[in-house]
């Protein structure tokens, strides 16, 4: 018993030890990524760089900076009525203000987590804090992902339709001063692109062929798994067959659920998918506020889906690297995704036309608002909601991590399975079938005690008829 007193401690020493190394990375790739970005905006000069970006934000469109601030504050709203959504299937008594809270945690610890593994696990707790049932947050978290995958892909199918041409012309990313054993700094984008994509739409694929395809599921089992555990690249190969076996259970599991609620499943889709337009085209209105598209540029469609787009790509290769919020590689790669997308701000002077801002200044003005609006803002509204929010779990510092999260899954299968597998089988009866079933369960909950199993439904009809 001493032991374990003494082991919470370390744990929770250990937790608060790791996000202050997360939020040290943070700021220190923030820092140097923001170097960088000053140096190729004074195309080589520092100063001059630091000069014209203090320029275009000081002089920002105050109106557009409202509409990036409102349009955030409207897709943590979306996603606060999907949560809504999701748990009035549970319970009644879930509210707006609850979701809100939930939605903002969990930014917060997605933000804040490698690879955003801590917000799931912190929203489910959350959950269970407001009152809804641990198995029935497990279930809601899942089927999230599910639906949140499928609009995800659906964009980034979109944007290689519409934008494939423009992003291969552009080719690689130069990170300027580079000389490391022999790499001058480029990277090549279109292989990242690739694997980011082949990465969003894997995740789901396999879960669905493993959970519907014996054979498929036995080769990544046995001869996958073994193989990169032979080769040390999975260094607990059984503890990788049981977390694979959870998902593909629970994936099932959800799925079904999922196909039992179409109507529902349809509408957070479709509040996802906005969420995603909404997310995605920060960057279009952070050029409207600089002036970065003209003197007389207006809101144009084409240009704001062409913004979106880039802006899915853009997450298919930062989503590639597992640091907290994607820091500094989030900021480079924006550079390069936005080349030739923001002009050169030009103005009349003395009679002549005059570059005030070059279109790589404007590129780093933008990225630095986008930022700051995804990002930093996000992390401190999120992180006092998280600190001062009444129902925040007490357990904050021993489940911020994604293997809890399957383990929380693992440890409420069955219940989920069987409200899963009621609520499907329910769906395919008829009317009549239903009203039976009811019928039958009412009577036997009410009367069972009194009356003989025989008659339990003409004794349970007879008293209503009295009635």
């Amino acid at each position: 018993m001493a032991e374990r007193v003494k082991d919470k401690p370390r744990k929770k020493k250990g937790k608060k030890k790791s996000y202050i190394i997360s939020f040290s990375l943070v700021f220190v790739l923030t820092i140097v990524t923001l170097f960088i970005s000053l140096y190729s905006a004074g195309e080589g000069d520092f100063v001059l760089g630091f000069k014209s970006i203090w320029d275009a934000l000081s002089t920002c469109n105050p109106i557009w900076l409202a509409v990036i601030f409102l349009m955030m504050v409207l897709s943590y709203c979306i996603e606060a009525v999907i949560i809504v959504v999701f748990c009035r299937l549970y319970t009644r008594h879930y509210y707006f203000h609850q979701g809100l809270a939930n939605s903002m945690i969990g930014a917060f610890y997605n933000n804040v987590t490698p690879g955003a593994s801590g917000g799931q696990i912190m929203q489910v707790y959350n959950l269970k804090k407001q009152g809804i049932e641990v198995s029935n947050a497990a279930s809601i978290m899942v089927m999230w992902f599910i639906i949140y995958q499928m609009a995800l892909i659906s964009f980034d199918v979109f944007a290689i339709l519409f934008e494939w041409n423009m992003i291969s012309s552009i080719g690689s990313l130069q990170i300027p001063n580079v000389n490391l054993f022999g790499w001058d700094g480029t990277i090549s984008l279109v292989p990242l692109i690739v694997v980011g994509f082949a990465l969003n739409v894997g995740v789901i694929l396999i879960l669905f062929l493993m959970s519907y395809s014996h054979r498929f599921h036995n080769f990544i089992m046995h001869y996958i798994v073994g193989f990169l555990g032979k080769i040390r690249i999975l260094k607990n190969p059984d503890k990788t067959r049981e977390n694979l076996r959870v998902q593909v259970e629970n994936f099932k599991i959800e799925l079904r659920r999922l196909q039992a609620n179409v109507p529902v499943t349809i509408f957070i889709y479709l509040c996802l998918l906005l969420n995603l337009i909404l997310r995605f085209s920060i960057p279009y209105f952070s050029g409207l506020a600089l002036g970065a598209f003209g003197p007389d540029q207006v809101f144009d469609i084409q240009m704001f889906f062409d913004c979106t787009f880039r802006s899915a790509f853009h997450q298919m290769v930062t989503g590639l690297i597992p640091l907290p919020g994607s820091a500094g590689v989030s900021e480079l790669f924006f550079n390069a995704m936005f080349t030739n997308f923001y002009v050169e701000t030009q103005a009349v002077v003395n009679g002549a036309l005059v570059i005030t801002r070059s279109s790589s200044a404007n590129i780093v003005a933008a990225q630095i608002l986008w930022r700051v609006a995804t990002y930093h803002l996000v992390v401190i509204v999120s992180g006092l909601v998280s600190s001062l929010y009444h129902s925040r779990p007490h357990e904050i510092y021993n489940y911020a991590n994604r293997q809890t999260f399957v383990n929380l899954q693992l440890e409420t299968y069955e219940e989920r399975k069987h409200s899963a597998d009621t609520l499907y089988e329910t769906r395919q009866l008829s009317r009549a079938a239903v009203r039976k079933k009811l019928l039958s369960s009412m009577s036997t909950k009410e009367f069972g005690q009194e009356t003989g199993d025989d008659y339990i439904v003409t004794d349970f009809q007879s008293k209503r008829k009295k009635k």
